[in-house]
């Protein structure tokens, strides 16, 4: 049966539910009453770049790899911006075109460079730009872009609020366009598309939404604090002519990446770890402090300076822009670090660059560097500040696990981010980036033929638990190792699933992935400031 998955990235029911009730959103409320629905948990980090790749293969962190946009480089204390090789188990489309099947994809996050796969790909944001290659087969492009003049991969940071929202306007415009593009074009058996400025809208506007927010303008313009609830209908309109298209005989998930609130509070990782004798910079803070002023200083003149630019590769550029933290660490007295892949690492002999802690003493750092951790208390309530801190080996389980931070942590409070940033001594700081911030239930709406209305969950879904959903929706085989479940419960019938074969690429393919060198230098900063922009690296 024809299957589509739509991503609405950052989606929330915290927003989607009382806009809902208030009329506001006639399609997701129609598609909620005459199918199932229920929050859909997000990968241990909630951030789009794990959670489209478990959404995609059906499986864990430590079997696909991805943790956080980054890859740690072996034997390096720095990191590169990851892209679609990096995964390393099979995406629905990969069984799919195995088995027959023809996939039209549109704007997943984490699908460049496209690969060869039975159907049509247009490709997500880690796509350098439109002078790029990003989309299979190649003569594609070319005929999309006759067809859908006007189309960007990623709308730009333009510092004018006012054309920002045109701009995420106009974004989500086009990528559905492209998708009716892809469907007139022939048939089809799987379409995915993900709309993404979403995500972006929120963490941009919502201190502008939430007269509670810390940061909140009493005198913002209303176009800017209504623009979040603007979305939602705009997309939920679009979600309609989307679903208006479908054969009759088809099925609807409708899906988010992870949710969103506010961001009220940064953890600065690194100083707690140097609180705790774990880290060591290598001069006082008062010293790295008036650097890092003049730092800034520099930094803004030169973006003053800087043309807005509205393509490019964003993820390099908050690499070598993050990267700077290292070079404030002194290695030889530093026994343990938070990396700007988001965990913390151990300083292992052997395994880092000035490694200085032998294997004998590896599980003393990770006991240390949780109790340190754990000891955190939150200034406006006094409870703990986490939740959860996670060694490798209880938190990710998979043939990749070893390619993930050492220790990685989980916030009692979605609002509470953490990062490598300095603070000179301060442990938890106002937030005072983006406005809003990922939480870890995103929705789940399961909507067509022979769908349950208001299904009960035997548990909560999570996210990677969609991609078996859909393959057994389109008759597919799981693979034997895909660790997640189908959601039987949304099947008005449903039989035993059926598997066979592996989720984890064969050993040349996988290899190929490791050896490429994707992005160029100019690329990858480009990539790099634009994840900056968005929060994912400071």
């Amino acid at each position: 049966m024809k299957t589509a998955i739509i991503g609405l990235d950052g989606a929330t029911f915290d927003i989607i539910s009382p806009m809902a009730k208030e009329g506001r959103l006639p399609i997701l409320s129609r598609l909620m009453k005459e199918g199932s629905y229920a929050p859909l948990r997000s990968t241990i980090l909630p951030n789009s770049f794990p959670g489209w790749a478990s959404c995609t293969t059906g499986t864990s962190e430590g079997m696909h790899g991805i943790f956080s946009p980054f890859i740690k480089q072996p034997g390096q204390y720095g990191v590169r911006a990851m892209s679609g090789l990096d995964i390393m188990t099979r995406t629905i489309w990969d069984l799919l075109t195995e088995h027959g099947a023809r996939s039209l994809l549109v704007n997943i996050p984490t699908t460049y460079p496209p690969q060869p796969l039975n159907g049509v790909m247009i490709t997500g944001m880690l796509t350098p730009g439109l002078q790029s290659d990003f989309t299979y087969p190649l003569a594609l492009k070319e005929e999309m872009l006759a067809a859908v003049p006007a189309y960007v991969i990623e709308p730009g940071r333009n510092p004018d609020r006012k054309a920002r929202a045109a701009d995420f306007r106009h974004a989500s415009d086009m990528h559905e366009l492209a998708a009716h593009f892809l469907m007139d074009r022939g048939d089809w058996d799987f379409l995915m598309i993900v709309f993404s400025v979403l995500d972006r809208a929120q963490h941009d506007f919502w201190a502008d939404m939430d007269s509670t927010h810390p940061r909140h303008d009493p005198n913002s313009p209303q176009e800017f604090k209504g623009f979040i609830h603007e979305m939602y209908e705009h997309l939920d309109a679009a979600v309609g002519r989307l679903v208006e298209k479908l054969p009759s005989e088809s099925r609807v998930f409708v899906v988010s990446d992870h949710g969103f609130c506010s961001e009220l509070m940064e953890i600065r990782v690194n100083e707690v770890l140097a609180s705790a004798g774990l880290l060591t910079f290598k001069s006082s803070g008062s010293s790295r402090k008036n650097r890092a002023r003049m730092k800034s200083i520099k930094s803004r003149i030169t973006n003053r300076l800087m043309a807005y630019r509205e393509s490019g590769n964003s993820l390099d550029r908050k690499v070598s822009h993050g990267a700077a933290f290292l070079d404030e660490i002194d290695w030889a007295r530093t026994r343990a670090y938070f990396a700007q892949d988001k965990g913390v690492w151990v300083n292992l002999a052997g395994r880092e660059a000035a490694g200085i802690v032998p294997e004998s003493r590896y599980d003393e750092v990770i006991r240390e560097a949780r109790g340190a951790l754990s000891q955190l208390r939150s200034p406006e309530d006094g409870l703990t500040v986490f939740e959860k801190l996670l060694s490798r080996d209880e938190a990710f389980k998979g043939a990749y696990a070893n390619r993930l931070p050492d220790l990685v942590m989980v916030p009692r409070r979605d609002e509470y981010v953490y990062n490598e940033r300095p603070s000179y001594g301060e442990h938890i700081v106002p937030a005072d980036s983006t406005t809003g911030t990922h939480s870890r239930d995103g929705i789940f709406i399961a909507w067509g033929s022979g769908i349950n209305r208001s299904a009960s969950f035997d548990a909560q879904p999570t996210l990677k638990d969609v991609a078996p959903t859909a393959l057994h929706s389109l008759e597919c085989p799981l693979t034997q190792d895909m660790d997640a479940r189908v959601l039987r419960e949304v099947f008005q019938t449903v039989a035993e699933p059926r598997r066979e074969g592996t989720s984890y690429l064969d050993g040349e393919s996988a290899s190929a992935a490791a050896a490429s060198q994707v992005y160029s230098n100019t690329e990858e900063a480009a990539l790099k400031e634009r994840l900056r922009a968005l929060g994912y690296i400071e």
